[in-house]
């Protein structure tokens, strides 16, 4: 079976960002499918690539799960590896489906942060950033409102959320984030430009892959392809990967004085 991933590099230009924040990198896991469909060492691969990385923050958007509650016995021995201090995790639609609590059991176990509708402020570089965890969107056990409640107004404000649509609720409540990461989708998992892209959307799912922002000024989304998937793996033009992301600050707004 195929055990290829890849560490794909964005950059994340963000007005406003604190000058500690600039520079500063987020690993992104996603999908990761534990069972027959995804071999075993492609998720090690995927470990093994963030932590020869060494970002600052790893976030893990849901779908540890497949279809069966077995495999999970293997979770944490296989994302094991990580930095148990900076490592924060939302559950996914087959996480819930499957076993949400024996997943959630396997990654609090080597050490990762469970955000379950709730925030984080993390000191990093000398400046505060938010990390806010959406539980899974696609099954409604997400509460926006209650996840968001208390974050403080300064700083970097970071969203886990399973599926990037999501971004949408937290504007609707007068609310801002960032950046958003998220999965789900398998980068539309056989990919065929335009054609994907128009079937996904009659689903209500606008952000399939990559970097981009919700909308023309709205904030950016990384919507990972992910490691792995549950019922077949096939895959066309949506190859395994895992994110490693850049802050910038953006200065294109600023008058150039010499």
């Amino acid at each position: 079976m195929d055990t290829e991933v890849r560490l794909r590099e964005w950059t994340v230009w963000i007005p406003k960002l604190d000058p500690n924040h600039d520079g500063l990198r987020i690993g992104h896991v996603s999908d990761v499918h534990v069972g027959i469909v995804t071999p075993d060492q492609r998720i090690r691969n995927a470990v093994g690539l963030l932590a020869e990385a060494s970002p600052d923050l790893c976030l893990l958007t849901g779908d540890f799960a497949s279809r069966r509650p077995a495999p999970l016995a293997r979770l944490g021995r296989l994302l094991t590896g990580l930095p148990v201090d900076s490592t924060y995790f939302v559950l996914g639609n087959h996480d819930h489906l499957v076993d949400a609590e024996q997943v959630t059991r396997e990654l609090e176990g080597v050490g990762y942060t469970h955000l379950d509708n709730r925030h984080r402020t993390l000191n990093l570089r000398g400046a505060p950033l938010h990390v806010i965890g959406f539980d899974d969107p696609v099954t409604r056990r997400h509460r926006p409102a209650e996840a968001m409640r208390g974050v403080p107004e300064l700083g970097t404000r970071v969203l886990l959320a399973h599926q990037a649509e999501s971004v949408g609720e937290v504007l609707e409540l007068g609310q801002h984030v960032d950046l958003c990461v998220s999965g789900h989708t398998h980068g539309g998992q056989i990919y065929v430009p335009g054609m994907t892209d128009a079937l996904m959307a009659k689903l209500g799912l606008r952000h399939l892959r990559g970097l981009c922002r919700y909308d023309q000024h709205g904030p950016w989304l990384h919507v990972t392809h992910g490691v792995g998937a549950a019922v077949s793996p096939l895959r066309v033009a949506s190859r395994p990967e895992v994110g490693l992301l850049t802050l910038r600050r953006d200065r294109s707004g600023v008058s150039f004085r010499g």
